[in-house]
């Protein structure tokens, strides 16, 4: 109706969603640059890791 939309795949659309709520979460928790960027980086890394974790444990199922 709109036209086209952006098609993402799930782990395009997984990285969009972490890194959103590790700058967010970053932005919130911490008061300086450094601190925010590192909270940032951090948070970033263990979204991705525990979502490819899980997915990779999940992945058995889906067959």
């Amino acid at each position: 109706m709109f036209g086209t939309g952006v098609h993402l795949s799930h782990f395009a659309a997984m990285v969009t969603f972490a890194l959103c709520v590790s700058v967010a979460f970053a932005c919130l928790g911490r008061q300086t640059l450094a601190g925010r960027i590192k909270y940032a980086l951090l948070s970033l890394a263990l979204f991705l890791v525990i979502g490819v974790g899980l997915a990779w444990l999940m992945y058995p199922f889906s067959k």
